[in-house]
Parts: structure tokens; sequence; C-alpha cells
């Protein structure tokens, strides 16, 4: 298992991205999970204690992903 430390972020202006809440995963961590892909790919684990699954890293930029997150999920963690 992989562990990984992020603080939940918030576009403000980002076209059809706009209002969403994610977590910024670095690629060299990507790379940890799934060696050579540089296409978005479904992850599962936990955020503190709360599990989750069916959620999909996704490229944005320079090669980072981002893991997009419901809002439910979002109030849920707080």
């Amino acid at each position: 298992m992989l562990i990984f430390t992020a603080e939940l972020l918030k576009y403000a202006q980002k076209g059809e991205k706009t209002g969403w809440n994610y977590i910024e995963v670095p690629l060299g961590f990507a790379e940890k999970i799934k060696p050579g892909n540089r296409k978005g790919f479904r992850v599962r684990g936990s955020l503190d204690t709360i599990p989750v699954s069916g959620l999909s890293l996704v490229p944005v930029g320079e090669g980072n992903l981002i893991l997009p997150l419901r809002i439910g999920l979002c109030k849920q963690h707080q």
C-alpha cells in the first residue's frame, strides 16, 4: 500500500473544471501506482478513514494528475 499526503484543492475558473474539488498527484507518485501510464486510470484507497473506490486519476498539464472528488465525499471528509 502506498501512502500519499495532499491538500484538498478547488478550481476557481478552469473551463469545464470550474468548481471541481480535487487532489493533485505528482507524476512521480502516479508512476509508483501504474508505471509508464500517461492516461487516466481508476484507483481505490482511503481519504483519511473514508474508503474510496471507482475514482479516476486524470492527467493534467505538465504530466501531473488530479483525483477529482465528488462533493459528497468532500463533505463526508470534513
